[in-house]
């Protein structure tokens, strides 16, 4: 009995420990969303709604309207959805796949498996659909608080609207389980809609901040920026020879350095790096201001700016910025920080930024929703795009509203991006003396048997336990003789077949997705 009454307890405990949105944020299958609203012309009316905000937020606030969601087979009435987001959704202005959030608490008092708001991102400048949930993964990965994500069909009034990315909300659901109930609530910020926000002191009328598009998402009502205000004010204005210590005790600053290593791997421009935007600043009630990362979807670029003047920065630690951004000035002004980022930034391309940590991953979730993307009627990006996402680029060239730039982003296969960022930070790290290597064996003999052999080849896999890679036949004379579509090459070896292939001499080439090339001679008897 006993026995019977130390096991319930156990199991109890262990139930408790769920997390709020466990079941929602379970990416390892394809959840399904309906949305009914009695609007007549929905996608019209949250349209002029997000248009009439963006033009004048004071007069027009965001506003949800009502509708029933049903999530796996549950229902859920008397919810709200609105439209969101910036780019995402000017790009997409002639289709109904806008990004969307679904509040399920503002009407009545309820919650999807213990959350009140969901975002549904519609992968805008996003061919492979993984930037976000690929980034957010490196983020938690790395201890970072993080959302997390999964994959879902929408269908608003039983029309198939297309595949999204459900995002988890930063708010105070977020705040307790990374923070703990005691810990959540403290104030909140974000930056709003296409600004830039560089922490620059303004002053001490914490108007100017606003207006500059710094939003306060939690404790309105009290509405006291003074702790943010003498945060901005340290940063930009303290002249003391204790100002490490001062920051340390008003910032995060470890876990931010792991971010930006990680925004610089991914490029991550439209951060606070590069534009001043997607980011929270959340006031810790231990007095320390945590960063919250945001908004992921523009990385895994290479990004052009070819009218305009430029204000990305391609190298590791971004110099040019730092009279812009006092952040990242005092960040770098302090050596134990700067050899702090720079260590972690090689430890990351050797650990979680590897093929072998990160492609599992990718193949894995292209599978889950290749079918749901190739039926979607409104996706921004072709089916045969997201297909060779993983492996080849993609380029499109954008015009931003109300600006002088054109942007042109060249999207590089996923597999080797990563290749070619490890090899980039490698050399970035040379520049600062610093030692840090990965694995060249971009060019080796691939090791095969039998050989001479007839109608098939055995190839010995690498140790790395990840292989994602097609192969090329070449005969005696350079001639391209068969060529395989990429896949994951899995086990201690795979077998090539060889059948139809005339007798003689054969080059066969082992092209891998990061890059590298193996290569054996073989003799088809």
């Amino acid at each position: 009995m006993k026995k019977l009454i130390l096991y319930f307890s156990f199991f109890i405990c262990v139930q408790s420990q769920a997390q709020n949105g466990d079941m929602v944020f379970n990416d390892t299958i394809l959840h399904t969303i309906y949305i009914e609203t009695n609007l007549p012309d929905w996608i019209g009316t949250l349209d002029y709604d997000y248009a009439q905000n963006a033009a004048d937020p004071l007069l027009y606030p965001e506003i949800y309207r009502e509708c029933n969601v049903t999530f796996d087979g549950t229902t859920y009435n008397n919810c709200g959805f609105r439209e969101k987001g910036n780019a995402s959704n000017y790009f997409t202005h002639y289709g109904k796949k806008k990004p969307f959030k679904i509040s399920f608490d503002e009407f009545v008092n309820q919650e999807l498996d213990g959350l009140d708001k969901i975002n549904l991102s519609n992968f805008t400048n996003d061919p492979s659909l993984m930037h976000d949930a690929l980034c957010y993964k490196l983020m938690r990965d790395a201890g970072i608080p993080a959302s997390r994500t999964s994959f879902a069909k929408l269908y608003v009034n039983n029309e198939y609207v297309g595949l999204y990315l459900i995002i988890e909300n930063v708010d105070k659901t977020f705040l307790k389980f990374q923070y703990g109930s005691a810990n959540n609530d403290g104030n909140l910020y974000k930056t709003d809609r296409g600004v830039s926000v560089f922490l620059n002191w303004l002053g001490p009328d914490k108007g100017l901040y606003k207006d500059q598009g710094l939003k306060l998402n939690t404790n309105e009502s009290a509405d006291d920026w003074s702790k943010l205000i003498s945060f901005i004010d340290l940063l930009n204005n303290y002249q003391g020879s204790d100002i490490k210590e001062q920051i340390e005790n008003n910032f995060d600053v470890h876990t931010y350095i792991k971010i930006l290593a990680i925004e610089k791997a991914v490029r991550s421009w439209d951060s606070y790096w590069g534009g001043g935007n997607n980011f929270y600043m959340y006031e810790h009630p231990d007095g320390k201001i945590r960063w919250i990362p945001w908004d992921m979807n523009e990385t895994f670029q290479d990004l052009k700016v070819i009218s305009g003047t430029s204000f990305f920065d391609g190298y590791l630690i971004p110099a040019n910025q730092f009279d812009e951004r006092p952040l990242l000035k005092r960040i770098f002004e302090v050596p134990e920080w700067k050899e702090e980022y720079l260590y972690y930034s090689c430890e990351l391309i050797k650990t979680n930024f590897t093929m072998e940590h990160l492609g599992p991953f990718l193949v894995d979730k292209h599978a889950l929703i290749d079918e749901a993307y190739k039926t979607d009627v409104y996706k921004y990006n072709s089916y045969l795009e997201f297909k060779n996402s993983l492996t080849e680029y993609n380029l499109d060239e954008v015009s931003i509203s109300g600006s002088a730039y054109v942007l042109r982003l060249n999207y590089p296969g996923i597999f080797p991006f990563i290749q070619s960022q490890r090899e980039w930070v490698v050399k970035q790290q040379e520049g600062w003396d610093k030692e840090c290597s990965i694995e060249d064996n971009s060019i080796y003999n691939l090791f095969v048997y039998p050989n001479p052999t007839d109608d098939y080849i055995n190839i010995n896999n690498e140790s790395s336990g990840f292989e994602y890679a097609q192969f090329q036949i070449y005969n005696s004379t350079g001639k391209l003789y068969r060529q395989t579509r990429f896949d994951v090459m899995s086990g201690s070896s795979y077998k090539l077949d060889l059948t139809g292939i005339p007798q003689g001499f054969y080059m066969i080439l082992k092209i891998s997705a990061d890059g590298r090339i193996g290569r054996a001679k073989v003799v088809i008897k």
